[in-house]
């Protein structure tokens, strides 16, 4: 409250005092006969006693004392000392206590002892408030004033309290409850006399406007602990959190201690020019905080920007910048806000994308040592069954190949992990024929589930249309890992796969896919572990299944890729059922259908002259077989050097060109090949690096195709029968 209210009411407080006088005065006049008291009474009343009159205005002078040492920020004890040697200056044979209600409210504890022995206050201060407990204690607990006027004959200080209170010479207590804003209670404003006595109304409002000063007082301490205490916990933040609190008026920025201590500015005003401020600003980020700030003002939004700051020192630092408008009347007032110093965070960042792009790499590179004896070893089993061979020596082929294939397929769940991670993976949307999908996602498994005793059910949906757009690839890679973990974790019993239709509209539908077993079974409480990336139902799982735990979780984010979810259901002993349902498009009967990899190696109906770049020896023999069994003729190369002279010199049909050769790699042969026969000569990129980035890098060296190893014989095949045989492409218009 501020002081003129105060002073009004002091003002209204003189008024009421001076109206009881004289309806006092008119009452005794009443009792001796007399019908009224004349009007120069009250003259005649206080005349030679000038210090009644000039008590209020006394008060008004201690009252803005008080004032001042809260503004100063004087301790609560000096205040309410300050306010009760007041209050007994103004009424001199009186004695002044402040008790205030302690935390729980029923206690009360020394606020300020006034002129009081010091003994006699340190004893009441505990005292439990109560309706007959002295005149304190009573006033606290009925929340209203208590007069006592004879200590010695109130039934409020009977017993012991009687004889303590007298015992320090005091005959009467007058307390009156001091209260907040809102009318609780704070504590009690007592005056104590050394005689009995009954309270004129002039000393009752003493005491009243005292313990009404009072609460006021311990009011705005309160509050100014408050303001305080939140002022240090948002410097303390500041500090701790490296930002600082800014707004912008007139043309000037106000700051405070935390961002001038994020701009180096130590000492000094905590304002400055808007244009100095500016200055500051990196001019390279300045143009763009500026529109980025004028932009989301001009929509009413809180407006986001980073930008660099050149400290006073030299130093740049990054501030993440936050702010927004503030109005009045429908006029700017201000626009008000907080920087952040994000230069850890951002330096955080770029170490992160560091050890990303190292992880990529590194990853490429192991792909790349993994799968060019991949390629070998695949690519001659692939030409070995070509041959022909006998039924037992098949069964030895059939095992070398499927421990190949589960070599490969580790290596891919490793680098999907990593473009997922990455949110670099991405479906295609191809025409597939659903069941036969399904099938030999099936056919796969058959073979080592029958070796272990297990039978693999098959079921469905006929209503399910033959053909479907989507991913064939990733739909397959799903349902070969979750069929190879049933049965692998499965040891009697069977496999259930179905493909059911649940949702159908105009042009697409929703098929559920269900893989289910009677195996093991996984804990309830570790269902979700089992979707993280390394992590299986227990240690022991790995050691007696064997496995990476990558499967599940390549699994979920495939099914989460395709728009849907990956659920299970399981119960240890009792096996586990593993469903998801995604969203398809119906192709049309006309479209062009992935069929999946093919049992023999395609012959093509032409001879093509094929130029072979590729250095590792292995690779040279496994390319070269197949290009054979497609009826093409080979010439082969070790490097790139070499591989750009023989495109020159020759008249080739194509180049397969791998991209990591010794001396000059792929992609700079194949962009000189390029230049030399201005684009007339197809080139394939033969890679073990198998990621999208590396695909691109193939096509913006001039290749039009692109096969990762081990070299899909289907894949290749394909890419040479669209290449036109060099009889086939139009002679050059001459220059």
């Amino acid at each position: 409250m501020g002081i003129g209210w105060i002073i009004r009411l002091l003002i209204l407080a003189v008024a009421a005092a001076n109206g009881a006088y004289l309806l006092r005065r008119r009452r005794l006049g009443e009792r001796t006969g007399r019908r009224g008291v004349p009007s120069c009474a009250f003259t005649e009343e206080f005349r030679g006693k000038p210090q009644e009159i000039d008590k209020p205005w006394r008060f008004i002078e201690e009252e803005r004392r008080v004032i001042e040492m809260m503004g100063r920020g004087a301790s609560p004890q000096e205040v309410l000392d300050t306010l009760t040697h007041a209050i007994e200056k103004m009424e001199p044979d009186c004695l002044c206590t402040i008790l205030l209600l302690n935390k729980d409210k029923r206690h009360l504890q020394k606020g300020s002892r006034g002129s009081l022995p010091a003994a006699y206050v340190d004893a009441v201060s505990g005292l439990e408030i109560g309706p007959d407990i002295g005149a304190c204690g009573s006033a606290a607990f009925r929340n209203e004033t208590v007069i006592v006027e004879d200590v010695a004959t109130d039934y409020r200080f009977a017993g012991p309290a009687r004889e303590f209170v007298m015992g320090f010479g005091l005959r009467a207590c007058w307390s009156v409850p001091i209260r907040d804003s809102n009318h609780q209670v704070l504590g009690t404003f007592a005056m104590y006399h050394r005689y009995p006595a009954k309270p004129a109304a002039d000393q009752l409002m003493l005491v009243e406007v005292g313990a009404h000063l009072a609460g006021n007082a311990i009011e705005r301490l309160h509050a100014t602990a408050k303001l305080r205490q939140y002022a240090e916990r948002i410097d303390l933040s500041e500090r701790a959190a490296s930002f600082g609190i800014w707004e912008i008026v007139n043309g000037r920025i106000i700051f405070s201690d935390g961002f001038a201590a994020l701009v180096g500015l130590s000492d000094g005003p905590r304002e400055m020019p808007l244009k100095k401020w500016h200055s500051m600003v990196h001019p390279d980020d300045l143009p763009g905080m500026t529109a980025a700030a004028e932009a989301a003002l001009a929509r009413g939004e809180t407006f986001h920007h980073e930008a660099r700051v050149r400290l006073l020192d030299g130093s740049v630092h990054w501030h993440r910048v936050h702010g927004k408008e503030e109005y009045q009347d429908g006029w700017r007032k201000r626009v008000i806000g907080v920087s952040i110093d994000v230069t850890r965070e951002n330096e955080m960042m770029l170490r992160l994308e560091q050890a990303m792009r190292t992880k990529s790499e590194f990853l490429a590179h192991i792909s790349h040592e993994i799968r060019t004896p991949m390629n070998g070893l695949l690519g001659g089993i692939s030409l070995l069954l070509d041959s022909g061979v006998t039924a037992e020596q098949r069964e030895y082929i059939d095992t070398i190949r499927s421990c190949g294939d589960s070599l490969l397929q580790l290596v891919n769940d490793i680098l999907d992990l990593s473009k997922i991670e990455a949110g670099k993976l991405r479906l295609e949307r191809i025409p597939f024929h659903v069941m036969e999908l399904v099938k030999r996602a099936v056919s796969v498994v058959v073979p080592l589930a029958t070796a272990r005793g297990l039978a693999v059910h098959l079921d469905l949906d006929k209503s399910l249309p033959q053909t479907l757009i989507g991913d064939p690839q990733r739909l397959h890679q799903t349902l070969l890992n979750l069929l190879s973990n049933a049965v692998k974790f499965t040891e009697h019993g069977s496999i259930t796969v179905s493909a059911v239709v649940r949702e159908r509209s105009a042009n697409g539908l929703q098929v559920q896919f269900t893989v289910k077993d009677t195996g093991i079974g996984i804990p309830r409480d570790i269902q979700d572990a089992v979707f993280e990336p390394f992590t299986q139902a227990d240690s022991s799982t790995t050691r007696r299944f064997g496995g990476t735990g990558l499967g599940l979780t390549i699994c979920r984010q495939l099914v989460a890729l395709m728009n849907g979810r990956l659920e299970l259901e399981s119960l240890p002993g009792s096996g586990s059922t593993f469903r998801f349902t995604v969203p398809f498009e119906i192709a049309a009967d006309s479209a062009a259908v992935y069929t999946g990899p093919a049992d023999s190696i395609p012959r093509s109906s032409r001879c093509l002259r094929i130029l072979l770049a590729e250095d590792n020896p292995i690779n040279q023999k496994v390319a070269a077989g197949l290009l054979h069994k497609m009826g093409h003729e080979v010439d082969i190369v070790g490097d790139g050097r070499k591989a750009i002279a023989a495109a020159q010199q020759g008249q080739y049909d194509a180049v397969l060109m791998d991209c990591q050769m010794p001396d000059i790699d792929g992609y700079a042969a194949a962009r000189a090949i390029c230049a030399s026969t201005a684009g007339r000569l197809p080139i394939i990129a033969l890679t073990a690096h198998a990621t999208a980035e590396d695909r691109q890098l193939c096509l913006d060296a001039g290749m039009i195709g692109y096969i990762p190893k081990p070299i899909s014989a289907e894949r290749l095949f394909e890419l040479l029968e669209s290449c036109p045989t060099q009889a086939e492409i139009p002679a050059a218009d001459p220059a």
